[in-house]
């Protein structure tokens, strides 16, 4: 049975290794008969929650503020599977990521379900201590 999956992507620089990584798993979903799409966080305009707790309380939108986060609220209410797609950096998730991240709040105070039922963290990183010893 196919499932329809969102891939949310988080890193700012394009091409990179989570582009790269992010796609392959697009391809390899895909080719098995998944539906795949993919929200790109770094390159949407999405704003920290404010915790206003108005949530689904305008026009049915997830933010009242509206940016891009209601585009991802509609794409997360027709998903069975969402794969987070990211680099690390100092040991977390980037900024614009972890905006997307906290506003999934906004689901909670909306009573909003969504079908996603699967979750898949795919991420990747570098220790620059041990590069730059590596290197010097």
């Amino acid at each position: 049975m196919s499932k329809r999956i969102l891939i949310l992507t988080g890193s700012p620089r394009r091409d990179g290794n989570s582009d790269l990584m992010a796609e392959a798993f697009a391809r390899g979903a895909s080719e098995v008969g998944n539906r795949v799409m993919r929200f790109e966080a770094a390159h949407k305009h999405i704003q920290g929650c404010r915790a206003c707790d108005q949530c689904f309380s305008k026009d049915n939108k997830a933010c009242i503020f509206d940016d891009d986060f209601n585009e991802l609220a509609s794409l997360m209410a027709e998903s069975d599977a969402i794969v987070f797609c990211t680099p690390l950096y100092w040991y977390t998730f980037p900024s614009q990521i972890k905006a997307v991240i906290d506003k999934f709040y906004s689901f909670i105070i909306g009573k909003k379900d969504v079908p996603i039922k699967e979750c898949m963290l795919i991420s990747c990183g570098v220790n620059w201590m041990i590069l730059t010893y590596l290197t010097a």
